[in-house]
């Protein structure tokens, strides 16, 4: 049995080879190991890659244009933009303990016997694991990675919304989607997004928004799952107020005035602690 390198441990033979080979190979190794570590300082780049200072200056310049990352003193950090934080691999590797922490809880909100909205949100991904102790689950999504994680869950029932096809979220979006939506009727809707300004909730793609919106329609309770970092951040367009929710889940480090202004509205808000500590487990 071949065994994987952990997100951020890297081959460094393997990583040498390409360092040497391809400017092109290079850069994309590089934009790996900031996503998976969020920075990554100038020096490890060179030892990792075996190539100059000089030449990683020169590549995190041109990723940098390109507005992949930030460039930062002494190395390079993850570019916060609407456009990179849109790409599915990007989100999925985003602070992913929080997201599972943040799973976890939301999950347990679920009942025996519901039907269940997943939006296509890298965070929501996580919430299927913790349905399979459930009984008569029935999942509705339109997200490609959430139905390939149902159809590896024997003890739950799938529905999957159709759409046109957007690789960049992974997601199935548009009228059929909407319509699929505006038949049904679902017990809770798991749902995220990119931003949480004062009370209100945005995400920067319209197609996006209007699908969360017919899920929001459809479905009795409506949680909302967000990491720390999407608090205090706004996006082009507005899904709606967090008092449309009727939860919002997000991980102990979100700042307490926001948190006080979104428990101002009305809606239950639930802190998730996430250790951190040497030895804490590495998922609920």
């Amino acid at each position: 049995m071949t065994m994987m390198p952990k997100p951020g441990s890297e081959d460094p033979h393997t990583a040498s080879q390409i360092g040497s080979r391809s400017k092109v190979a290079r850069l994309h190794h590089i934009t790996e190991m900031v996503r998976n570590q969020g920075f990554v300082a100038v020096d490890i780049l060179a030892e990792t890659l075996d190539v100059s200072r000089m030449t990683i200056h020169r590549d995190l310049d041109d990723l940098e244009r390109s507005r992949v990352l930030r460039k930062v003193r002494g190395g390079a950090s993850v570019e916060r933009t609407s456009t990179f934080e849109s790409d599915f691999d990007y989100r999925a590797n985003a602070l992913l303990r929080e997201k599972q922490f943040i799973a976890a809880a939301a999950a347990a909100l679920a009942n025996d016997g519901d039907v269940v909205v997943v939006d296509d949100s890298s965070t929501t991904t996580h919430v299927i694991q913790h349905l399979r102790n459930l009984e008569g689950i029935t999942v509705v999504s339109n997200s490609l990675p959430v139905i390939e994680e149902v159809t590896r869950e024997p003890g739950l029932n799938l529905i999957t919304l159709g759409g046109q096809f957007r690789p960049r979220y992974q997601c199935f979006l548009g009228l059929l989607c909407e319509k699929s939506l505006a038949d049904l009727y679902a017990d809770i809707l798991f749902a995220s997004s990119s931003a949480v300004l004062g009370t209100d909730v945005f995400h920067q793609d319209e197609p996006v928004v209007k699908a969360k919106q017919a899920m929001m329609r459809a479905s009795r309770r409506r949680v909302l799952m967000v990491d720390h970092t999407k608090l205090g951040r706004g996006a082009l367009h507005r899904v709606g107020s967090v008092a449309d929710f009727t939860d919002v889940v997000v991980d102990e480090r979100g700042d307490p005035s926001l948190l006080d202004a979104i428990r101002e509205t009305g809606v239950n808000v639930i802190v998730v602690p996430v250790p951190h500590r040497l030895n804490a487990p590495e998922t609920p």
